[in-house]
Protein backbone atom coordinates (compact mmCIF):
# COMPACT_ATOMS: atom_id res chain seq x y z
CA UNK A 1 0.00 0.00 0.00
CA UNK A 2 1.51 3.30 -1.06
CA UNK A 3 2.18 6.26 1.23
CA UNK A 4 -0.46 8.28 -0.63
CA UNK A 5 -3.06 5.62 0.09
CA UNK A 6 -2.12 5.53 3.77
CA UNK A 7 -2.54 9.31 3.90
CA UNK A 8 -5.87 9.00 2.12
CA UNK A 9 -6.99 6.34 4.58
CA UNK A 10 -6.20 8.58 7.53
CA UNK A 11 -8.03 11.51 5.92
CA UNK A 12 -11.03 9.38 5.12
CA UNK A 13 -11.23 7.91 8.60
CA UNK A 14 -13.17 10.93 9.77
CA UNK A 15 -15.73 10.94 6.99
CA UNK A 16 -16.36 7.44 5.69
CA UNK A 17 -17.79 5.45 8.55
CA UNK A 18 -14.53 4.42 10.17
CA UNK A 19 -15.10 6.64 13.17
CA UNK A 20 -17.29 5.21 15.90
CA UNK A 21 -17.64 8.74 17.24
CA UNK A 22 -16.78 12.09 15.74
CA UNK A 23 -14.51 13.06 18.62
CA UNK A 24 -12.63 9.78 19.07
CA UNK A 25 -12.05 7.84 15.88
CA UNK A 26 -10.48 4.47 16.74
CA UNK A 27 -7.41 3.60 14.67
CA UNK A 28 -7.63 0.99 11.96
CA UNK A 29 -7.51 -2.54 13.34
CA UNK A 30 -6.71 -5.51 11.11
CA UNK A 31 -8.55 -8.80 11.25
CA UNK A 32 -7.79 -10.29 14.69
CA UNK A 33 -5.56 -13.31 15.27
CA UNK A 34 -7.04 -16.57 16.48
CA UNK A 35 -9.90 -16.80 14.00
CA UNK A 36 -8.26 -18.63 11.12
CA UNK A 37 -7.68 -15.68 8.83
CA UNK A 38 -4.43 -16.07 6.82
CA UNK A 39 -3.00 -18.33 9.50
CA UNK A 40 -0.21 -20.83 8.66
CA UNK A 41 -1.57 -23.83 6.78
CA UNK A 42 -5.08 -22.40 6.53
CA UNK A 43 -4.89 -21.42 2.84
CA UNK A 44 -3.65 -24.85 1.76
CA UNK A 45 -6.38 -26.46 3.86
CA UNK A 46 -9.06 -24.27 2.26
CA UNK A 47 -7.85 -24.99 -1.27
CA UNK A 48 -7.90 -28.71 -0.56
CA UNK A 49 -11.37 -28.49 0.98
CA UNK A 50 -12.81 -26.67 -2.03
CA UNK A 51 -11.24 -29.20 -4.41
CA UNK A 52 -12.62 -32.09 -2.36
CA UNK A 53 -16.10 -30.59 -1.89
CA UNK A 54 -15.53 -30.46 1.86
CA UNK A 55 -18.23 -28.12 3.16
CA UNK A 56 -17.43 -28.88 6.80
CA UNK A 57 -13.94 -27.39 6.59
CA UNK A 58 -14.97 -24.25 4.71
CA UNK A 59 -17.98 -23.74 6.98
CA UNK A 60 -15.83 -23.95 10.09
CA UNK A 61 -13.56 -21.35 8.51
CA UNK A 62 -16.53 -19.14 7.61
CA UNK A 63 -17.86 -19.28 11.16
CA UNK A 64 -14.48 -18.16 12.50
CA UNK A 65 -14.31 -15.27 10.03
CA UNK A 66 -17.78 -14.14 11.08
CA UNK A 67 -16.99 -14.33 14.79
CA UNK A 68 -13.60 -12.66 14.31
CA UNK A 69 -14.73 -9.66 12.32
CA UNK A 70 -17.42 -8.94 14.93
CA UNK A 71 -15.01 -8.84 17.86
CA UNK A 72 -14.90 -5.49 19.72
CA UNK A 73 -12.44 -2.86 18.57
CA UNK A 74 -9.88 -1.49 21.03
CA UNK A 75 -12.13 1.42 21.95
CA UNK A 76 -15.02 -0.91 22.76
CA UNK A 77 -17.42 1.18 20.68
CA UNK A 78 -18.07 -1.29 17.88
CA UNK A 79 -16.85 -4.37 16.01
CA UNK A 80 -13.52 -4.59 14.19
CA UNK A 81 -15.03 -3.54 10.88
CA UNK A 82 -16.12 -0.27 12.52
CA UNK A 83 -12.51 0.83 12.14
CA UNK A 84 -12.31 0.07 8.42
CA UNK A 85 -12.88 2.50 5.52
CA UNK A 86 -15.98 2.00 3.43
CA UNK A 87 -16.68 1.69 -0.27
CA UNK A 88 -17.86 5.28 -0.62
CA UNK A 89 -14.44 6.47 0.51
CA UNK A 90 -12.65 3.98 -1.73
CA UNK A 91 -14.44 5.39 -4.77
CA UNK A 92 -14.23 9.06 -3.85
CA UNK A 93 -12.90 11.28 -6.67
CA UNK A 94 -9.12 11.63 -6.88
CA UNK A 95 -9.37 15.38 -6.30
CA UNK A 96 -10.44 15.99 -2.73
CA UNK A 97 -10.62 12.57 -1.12
CA UNK A 98 -12.47 14.03 1.82
CA UNK A 99 -15.43 14.97 -0.38
CA UNK A 100 -17.60 12.23 1.03
CA UNK A 101 -20.73 13.63 -0.59
CA UNK A 102 -19.37 13.96 -4.11
CA UNK A 103 -21.96 13.01 -6.75
CA UNK A 104 -22.26 9.32 -7.40
CA UNK A 105 -24.72 6.49 -7.72
CA UNK A 106 -26.38 5.37 -4.53
CA UNK A 107 -26.66 1.70 -3.63
CA UNK A 108 -30.31 1.64 -4.64
CA UNK A 109 -29.36 2.85 -8.13
CA UNK A 110 -26.76 0.11 -8.38
CA UNK A 111 -29.44 -2.41 -7.42
CA UNK A 112 -31.96 -1.06 -9.90
CA UNK A 113 -31.48 -3.80 -12.46
CA UNK A 114 -29.07 -2.08 -14.81
CA UNK A 115 -27.41 -5.44 -15.43
CA UNK A 116 -30.58 -7.52 -15.50
CA UNK A 117 -31.06 -9.33 -18.79
CA UNK A 118 -34.19 -11.30 -19.58
CA UNK A 119 -33.04 -14.87 -20.18
CA UNK A 120 -34.83 -17.22 -22.53
CA UNK A 121 -35.49 -20.93 -22.40
CA UNK A 122 -37.35 -20.94 -19.09
CA UNK A 123 -34.40 -19.68 -17.01
CA UNK A 124 -35.59 -17.62 -14.02
CA UNK A 125 -34.51 -13.95 -14.29
CA UNK A 126 -31.92 -13.18 -11.63
CA UNK A 127 -33.40 -9.74 -10.89
CA UNK A 128 -37.00 -9.36 -9.76
CA UNK A 129 -38.77 -6.88 -12.11
CA UNK A 130 -39.56 -3.51 -10.56
CA UNK A 131 -43.27 -4.06 -11.14
CA UNK A 132 -43.16 -6.84 -8.52
CA UNK A 133 -41.21 -4.96 -5.85
CA UNK A 134 -42.70 -3.05 -2.91
CA UNK A 135 -42.28 0.71 -3.19
CA UNK A 136 -40.81 2.79 -0.36
CA UNK A 137 -41.66 6.47 -0.94
CA UNK A 138 -39.33 8.80 0.96
CA UNK A 139 -41.32 10.09 3.96
CA UNK A 140 -42.25 13.75 3.69
CA UNK A 141 -40.67 14.54 7.06
CA UNK A 142 -37.36 13.19 5.75
CA UNK A 143 -37.60 15.36 2.63
CA UNK A 144 -38.43 18.41 4.76
CA UNK A 145 -35.80 17.85 7.45
CA UNK A 146 -32.96 16.87 5.10
CA UNK A 147 -33.50 18.79 1.86
CA UNK A 148 -29.95 18.17 0.60
CA UNK A 149 -29.88 14.43 1.27
CA UNK A 150 -30.89 13.50 -2.26
CA UNK A 151 -28.88 16.19 -4.04
CA UNK A 152 -26.96 14.79 -7.05
CA UNK A 153 -28.69 11.41 -6.69
CA UNK A 154 -32.22 12.11 -7.90
CA UNK A 155 -32.71 11.52 -11.62
CA UNK A 156 -35.75 11.48 -13.91
CA UNK A 157 -35.56 7.69 -13.83
CA UNK A 158 -35.18 7.56 -10.06
CA UNK A 159 -36.82 10.52 -8.33
CA UNK A 160 -37.33 8.54 -5.09
CA UNK A 161 -33.79 8.42 -3.76
CA UNK A 162 -31.36 9.39 -0.99
CA UNK A 163 -27.64 9.72 -1.60
CA UNK A 164 -25.36 7.31 0.16
CA UNK A 165 -24.11 8.92 3.35
CA UNK A 166 -20.59 9.13 4.72
CA UNK A 167 -21.39 6.25 7.08
CA UNK A 168 -24.45 4.47 5.69
CA UNK A 169 -25.72 3.49 2.26
CA UNK A 170 -29.28 3.75 0.99
CA UNK A 171 -30.91 0.41 0.19
CA UNK A 172 -34.32 1.82 -0.68
CA UNK A 173 -36.00 -0.08 2.14
CA UNK A 174 -35.76 -0.61 5.91
CA UNK A 175 -32.34 -2.24 5.94
CA UNK A 176 -29.36 0.08 6.47
CA UNK A 177 -26.21 -1.16 4.71
CA UNK A 178 -22.54 -0.48 5.19
CA UNK A 179 -19.73 -1.74 2.94
CA UNK A 180 -16.32 -1.98 4.61
CA UNK A 181 -12.90 -2.76 3.14
CA UNK A 182 -9.69 -4.03 4.69
CA UNK A 183 -6.78 -1.60 4.47
CA UNK A 184 -5.25 -3.74 1.71
CA UNK A 185 -8.51 -3.70 -0.24
CA UNK A 186 -8.90 0.04 0.11
CA UNK A 187 -5.26 0.63 -0.82
CA UNK A 188 -5.47 -1.57 -3.91
CA UNK A 189 -8.45 0.34 -5.28
CA UNK A 190 -6.81 3.70 -4.62
CA UNK A 191 -3.30 2.76 -5.80
CA UNK A 192 -4.52 1.16 -9.02
CA UNK A 193 -7.05 3.96 -9.61
CA UNK A 194 -9.79 1.38 -9.95
CA UNK A 195 -12.23 4.03 -8.78
CA UNK A 196 -12.10 5.52 -12.30
CA UNK A 197 -13.85 4.06 -15.33
CA UNK A 198 -11.00 5.30 -17.53
CA UNK A 199 -8.68 2.86 -15.74
CA UNK A 200 -11.06 -0.01 -16.37
CA UNK A 201 -11.42 1.04 -20.02
CA UNK A 202 -7.64 1.08 -20.44
CA UNK A 203 -7.17 -2.34 -18.86
CA UNK A 204 -9.91 -3.77 -21.04
CA UNK A 205 -8.35 -2.32 -24.20
CA UNK A 206 -5.02 -3.86 -23.16
CA UNK A 207 -6.65 -7.27 -23.03
CA UNK A 208 -6.37 -7.76 -19.26
CA UNK A 209 -8.58 -10.72 -18.41
CA UNK A 210 -8.46 -10.56 -14.59
CA UNK A 211 -7.60 -7.83 -12.07
CA UNK A 212 -6.23 -10.34 -9.49
CA UNK A 213 -6.76 -8.49 -6.21
CA UNK A 214 -4.36 -8.98 -3.26
CA UNK A 215 -4.75 -11.95 -0.93
CA UNK A 216 -5.57 -9.74 2.09
CA UNK A 217 -8.48 -8.03 0.35
CA UNK A 218 -11.62 -8.25 2.51
CA UNK A 219 -14.96 -6.65 1.72
CA UNK A 220 -18.14 -6.81 3.76
CA UNK A 221 -21.75 -5.87 3.30
CA UNK A 222 -23.49 -5.41 6.63
CA UNK A 223 -27.20 -4.78 7.25
CA UNK A 224 -28.59 -2.93 10.25
CA UNK A 225 -32.23 -2.80 11.35
CA UNK A 226 -33.41 0.32 13.25
CA UNK A 227 -34.77 -0.16 16.77
CA UNK A 228 -36.27 2.70 18.78
CA UNK A 229 -35.38 3.12 22.43
CA UNK A 230 -38.44 2.92 24.64
CA UNK A 231 -40.51 0.63 22.41
CA UNK A 232 -40.61 -2.93 21.09
CA UNK A 233 -39.49 -3.24 17.49
CA UNK A 234 -40.86 -5.92 15.19
CA UNK A 235 -38.38 -7.68 12.89
CA UNK A 236 -39.46 -10.18 10.20
CA UNK A 237 -37.79 -13.60 10.40
CA UNK A 238 -36.94 -16.04 7.60
CA UNK A 239 -38.09 -19.62 8.13
CA UNK A 240 -37.27 -21.22 4.77
CA UNK A 241 -40.61 -20.29 3.24
CA UNK A 242 -39.61 -21.10 -0.34
CA UNK A 243 -37.20 -23.39 -2.13
CA UNK A 244 -34.80 -22.46 -4.91
CA UNK A 245 -37.43 -22.93 -7.62
CA UNK A 246 -39.66 -20.14 -6.34
CA UNK A 247 -39.57 -17.46 -9.08
CA UNK A 248 -41.43 -14.53 -7.49
CA UNK A 249 -40.63 -11.84 -4.97
CA UNK A 250 -39.77 -13.32 -1.56
CA UNK A 251 -38.48 -10.26 0.33
CA UNK A 252 -38.95 -9.83 4.07
CA UNK A 253 -42.22 -7.89 3.60
CA UNK A 254 -43.86 -11.18 2.58
CA UNK A 255 -42.64 -13.30 5.50
CA UNK A 256 -45.35 -14.33 7.99
CA UNK A 257 -43.17 -14.62 11.11
CA UNK A 258 -41.69 -11.87 13.29
CA UNK A 259 -39.89 -11.40 16.59
CA UNK A 260 -39.86 -8.42 18.91
CA UNK A 261 -36.81 -6.59 20.27
CA UNK A 262 -37.09 -4.69 23.55
CA UNK A 263 -34.05 -2.47 24.26
CA UNK A 264 -35.16 -2.05 27.89
CA UNK A 265 -35.16 -5.79 28.48
CA UNK A 266 -38.38 -5.57 30.51
CA UNK A 267 -40.47 -7.69 28.13
CA UNK A 268 -37.85 -10.26 27.10
CA UNK A 269 -39.38 -13.74 26.91
CA UNK A 270 -42.93 -12.41 26.85
CA UNK A 271 -45.41 -12.63 24.00
CA UNK A 272 -46.74 -9.29 22.79
CA UNK A 273 -48.29 -7.69 19.73
CA UNK A 274 -45.92 -5.70 17.51
CA UNK A 275 -46.03 -4.08 14.07
CA UNK A 276 -43.80 -2.85 11.28
CA UNK A 277 -44.10 -1.55 7.68
CA UNK A 278 -45.55 1.95 7.61
CA UNK A 279 -45.99 4.15 4.54
CA UNK A 280 -44.95 1.40 2.11
CA UNK A 281 -46.81 0.90 -1.16
CA UNK A 282 -47.61 -1.99 -3.46
CA UNK A 283 -45.64 -2.23 -6.75
CA UNK A 284 -48.26 0.00 -8.43
CA UNK A 285 -46.86 2.79 -6.17
CA UNK A 286 -50.41 3.75 -5.19
CA UNK A 287 -51.99 1.00 -3.09
CA UNK A 288 -50.77 0.81 0.52
CA UNK A 289 -48.81 -2.25 1.54
CA UNK A 290 -50.51 -3.48 4.72
CA UNK A 291 -48.76 -2.78 8.00
CA UNK A 292 -47.65 -6.16 9.34
CA UNK A 293 -48.94 -6.89 12.84
CA UNK A 294 -48.52 -10.11 14.75
CA UNK A 295 -47.94 -11.85 18.04
CA UNK A 296 -44.21 -11.99 18.68
CA UNK A 297 -41.80 -13.46 21.19
CA UNK A 298 -39.62 -10.68 22.60
CA UNK A 299 -35.82 -10.83 22.56
CA UNK A 300 -33.28 -8.53 24.18
CA UNK A 301 -30.41 -6.61 22.67
CA UNK A 302 -27.96 -9.18 24.05
CA UNK A 303 -29.30 -11.65 21.47
CA UNK A 304 -28.09 -9.39 18.64
CA UNK A 305 -24.96 -7.53 17.74
CA UNK A 306 -26.12 -3.97 18.24
CA UNK A 307 -24.96 -0.38 18.51
CA UNK A 308 -26.57 2.55 20.29
CA UNK A 309 -26.09 5.81 18.42
CA UNK A 310 -24.68 8.52 20.65
CA UNK A 311 -25.27 12.26 20.40
CA UNK A 312 -21.67 12.76 19.24
CA UNK A 313 -22.14 10.22 16.48
CA UNK A 314 -25.42 11.78 15.42
CA UNK A 315 -23.71 15.17 15.23
CA UNK A 316 -21.02 13.60 13.02
CA UNK A 317 -23.46 12.08 10.54
CA UNK A 318 -24.07 13.99 7.33
CA UNK A 319 -27.55 14.82 6.02
CA UNK A 320 -27.73 11.67 3.93
CA UNK A 321 -26.81 9.49 6.92
CA UNK A 322 -29.56 11.03 9.01
CA UNK A 323 -32.08 10.83 6.17
CA UNK A 324 -31.28 7.13 5.63
CA UNK A 325 -31.72 6.36 9.33
CA UNK A 326 -34.91 8.42 9.60
CA UNK A 327 -36.48 6.89 6.51
CA UNK A 328 -35.67 3.36 7.65
CA UNK A 329 -37.07 3.96 11.12
CA UNK A 330 -40.19 5.61 9.71
CA UNK A 331 -40.90 2.56 7.56
CA UNK A 332 -40.07 0.11 10.36
CA UNK A 333 -41.28 1.87 13.50
CA UNK A 334 -43.49 4.75 12.33
CA UNK A 335 -41.09 7.13 14.10
CA UNK A 336 -37.94 9.08 13.26
CA UNK A 337 -34.52 7.87 14.35
CA UNK A 338 -32.38 9.85 16.76
CA UNK A 339 -29.61 9.78 19.37
CA UNK A 340 -30.13 6.99 21.86
CA UNK A 341 -31.79 4.68 19.34
CA UNK A 342 -30.28 1.39 18.31
CA UNK A 343 -29.02 -0.40 15.21
CA UNK A 344 -29.08 -4.19 15.35
CA UNK A 345 -27.16 -6.45 12.98
CA UNK A 346 -29.61 -8.46 10.93
CA UNK A 347 -27.34 -9.85 8.16
CA UNK A 348 -23.80 -9.66 6.77
CA UNK A 349 -21.63 -10.86 3.86
CA UNK A 350 -17.94 -11.46 4.67
CA UNK A 351 -15.90 -11.99 1.48
CA UNK A 352 -12.15 -12.63 1.60
CA UNK A 353 -9.49 -13.24 -1.07
CA UNK A 354 -7.62 -15.82 1.01
CA UNK A 355 -7.80 -18.31 -1.84
CA UNK A 356 -7.94 -17.51 -5.60
CA UNK A 357 -11.53 -18.76 -5.79
CA UNK A 358 -12.48 -16.55 -2.80
CA UNK A 359 -14.01 -17.40 0.54
CA UNK A 360 -17.61 -16.21 0.50
CA UNK A 361 -19.81 -16.56 3.59
CA UNK A 362 -22.97 -14.84 4.67
CA UNK A 363 -24.91 -14.76 7.94
CA UNK A 364 -28.32 -13.69 9.19
CA UNK A 365 -30.00 -13.53 12.59
CA UNK A 366 -32.43 -16.28 13.47
CA UNK A 367 -34.72 -17.16 16.33
CA UNK A 368 -33.84 -20.78 15.46
CA UNK A 369 -30.05 -20.56 15.58
CA UNK A 370 -29.59 -24.32 15.88
CA UNK A 371 -31.65 -25.19 12.79
CA UNK A 372 -29.85 -27.18 10.12
CA UNK A 373 -28.29 -27.01 7.60
CA UNK A 374 -27.23 -23.38 8.18
CA UNK A 375 -26.22 -24.01 11.80
CA UNK A 376 -23.98 -26.91 10.83
CA UNK A 377 -20.26 -27.08 11.64
CA UNK A 378 -20.27 -24.13 14.03
CA UNK A 379 -17.02 -24.49 16.00
CA UNK A 380 -16.51 -23.81 19.68
CA UNK A 381 -14.85 -20.39 20.08
CA UNK A 382 -14.77 -19.65 23.81
CA UNK A 383 -12.72 -16.49 23.23
CA UNK A 384 -15.31 -14.98 20.88
CA UNK A 385 -17.37 -12.23 22.45
CA UNK A 386 -20.94 -11.44 21.42
CA UNK A 387 -23.91 -13.47 20.18
CA UNK A 388 -22.28 -14.76 16.97
CA UNK A 389 -23.91 -18.14 17.62
CA UNK A 390 -27.37 -16.58 17.29
CA UNK A 391 -26.84 -16.26 13.53
CA UNK A 392 -27.03 -18.80 10.70
CA UNK A 393 -24.37 -19.10 8.00
CA UNK A 394 -24.16 -20.19 4.38
CA UNK A 395 -20.96 -20.88 2.47
CA UNK A 396 -20.51 -20.12 -1.24
CA UNK A 397 -16.97 -21.24 -2.06
CA UNK A 398 -17.95 -22.56 -5.49
CA UNK A 399 -18.36 -26.17 -4.37
CA UNK A 400 -20.83 -27.85 -6.76
CA UNK A 401 -23.69 -30.10 -5.76
CA UNK A 402 -22.62 -33.57 -4.80
CA UNK A 403 -24.48 -35.30 -7.65
CA UNK A 404 -24.35 -32.49 -10.23
CA UNK A 405 -20.80 -31.22 -10.72
CA UNK A 406 -21.94 -28.56 -13.18
CA UNK A 407 -24.42 -27.06 -10.70
CA UNK A 408 -24.04 -24.94 -7.57
CA UNK A 409 -26.38 -25.20 -4.59
CA UNK A 410 -28.69 -22.35 -3.70
CA UNK A 411 -26.70 -19.96 -1.49
CA UNK A 412 -28.83 -16.92 -0.69
CA UNK A 413 -28.89 -14.58 2.29
CA UNK A 414 -32.64 -14.08 2.78
CA UNK A 415 -32.32 -10.48 3.94
CA UNK A 416 -29.73 -9.22 1.47
CA UNK A 417 -30.53 -11.11 -1.73
CA UNK A 418 -34.28 -11.64 -1.60
CA UNK A 419 -35.17 -7.94 -1.76
CA UNK A 420 -33.91 -7.88 -5.38
CA UNK A 421 -33.31 -11.50 -6.46
CA UNK A 422 -35.32 -14.74 -6.48
CA UNK A 423 -34.45 -17.50 -4.03
CA UNK A 424 -32.56 -19.66 -6.52
CA UNK A 425 -29.20 -17.88 -6.76
CA UNK A 426 -25.66 -18.55 -5.54
CA UNK A 427 -23.21 -15.88 -4.35
CA UNK A 428 -20.22 -17.50 -6.08
CA UNK A 429 -21.94 -17.64 -9.46
CA UNK A 430 -22.93 -13.99 -9.10
CA UNK A 431 -19.59 -12.60 -7.95
CA UNK A 432 -17.55 -14.56 -10.46
CA UNK A 433 -19.40 -12.62 -13.19
CA UNK A 434 -18.24 -9.21 -11.95
CA UNK A 435 -16.22 -7.27 -14.50
CA UNK A 436 -15.92 -4.50 -17.06
CA UNK A 437 -17.62 -3.30 -19.20
CA UNK A 438 -21.08 -3.89 -17.75
CA UNK A 439 -24.23 -4.30 -19.78
CA UNK A 440 -27.02 -6.62 -20.79
CA UNK A 441 -25.60 -7.81 -24.10
CA UNK A 442 -23.28 -10.70 -24.93
CA UNK A 443 -19.64 -9.93 -24.12
CA UNK A 444 -20.41 -7.66 -21.16
CA UNK A 445 -20.55 -8.45 -17.45
CA UNK A 446 -23.92 -8.85 -15.78
CA UNK A 447 -25.64 -10.80 -13.06
CA UNK A 448 -27.10 -12.89 -15.87
CA UNK A 449 -24.85 -12.68 -18.93
CA UNK A 450 -26.70 -13.89 -22.06
CA UNK A 451 -23.73 -16.16 -22.78
CA UNK A 452 -24.22 -17.93 -19.40
CA UNK A 453 -27.79 -17.23 -18.23
CA UNK A 454 -28.05 -19.94 -15.55
CA UNK A 455 -27.60 -18.38 -12.10
CA UNK A 456 -26.73 -21.76 -10.53
CA UNK A 457 -24.23 -22.98 -13.14
CA UNK A 458 -20.75 -23.91 -11.95
CA UNK A 459 -18.57 -21.28 -13.65
CA UNK A 460 -14.81 -20.93 -13.99
CA UNK A 461 -12.57 -18.12 -15.30
CA UNK A 462 -12.54 -19.98 -18.64
CA UNK A 463 -16.33 -19.97 -19.01
CA UNK A 464 -17.71 -18.49 -22.22
CA UNK A 465 -19.26 -15.63 -20.23
CA UNK A 466 -15.85 -14.10 -19.55
CA UNK A 467 -14.11 -14.25 -22.90
CA UNK A 468 -14.76 -10.66 -23.96
CA UNK A 469 -14.50 -8.60 -20.78
CA UNK A 470 -12.15 -7.96 -17.87
CA UNK A 471 -13.13 -9.81 -14.72
CA UNK A 472 -12.84 -7.71 -11.54
CA UNK A 473 -11.97 -10.69 -9.36
CA UNK A 474 -15.34 -11.29 -7.70
CA UNK A 475 -15.79 -7.58 -6.92
CA UNK A 476 -18.99 -5.91 -8.15
CA UNK A 477 -18.19 -2.72 -6.23
CA UNK A 478 -15.40 -1.96 -8.72
CA UNK A 479 -17.49 -1.83 -11.93
CA UNK A 480 -20.51 -0.58 -9.99
CA UNK A 481 -18.86 2.37 -8.29
CA UNK A 482 -16.05 3.41 -10.63
CA UNK A 483 -16.47 7.05 -11.65
CA UNK A 484 -16.56 8.59 -15.10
Amino acid sequence: MSKSSVTALVALSLVTGVAATLQAAPPYQPFPNGYGYMEPGEIAKLKAAVAAGDHKTVREHGWKLWAGIMQPDAAGTGPIWFTWPNSKGAFAPSAGLGAANAPGKSLIQLNAGIRAGQPSGGVIPVNIPNDKLPFYPIPQDVITNYPNAAKNCVTPDNPNNICDGAHFLFNGDIMIPTESLSREGFGWIRDKRLYEQSTLDRLHRQGVRDLNLPARYIVTKHMYWPVKAGSIAAIPIWHEYHDGKYPDYAGYETWPDMVGVDPSGQSVGKTVTASYLYGVLQPDQKTPWPTQTGTVTVYGLKDFYYHQVTQDEWNGFDEADKAILDAASSWANNAAFGPGDYLVTIAMHVNTKEIPTWALQSVWWSDRPDSLPFAADRPKLPQAKGPWEHYLLLDAYGIPERDHKDRLPVATNPYIELVIHPVGTDCNNCHMRAGWPTGNSAGTSSYQNPDCPDSLAKLSPDSVCFRKYTRSDFQWIIPDRARK
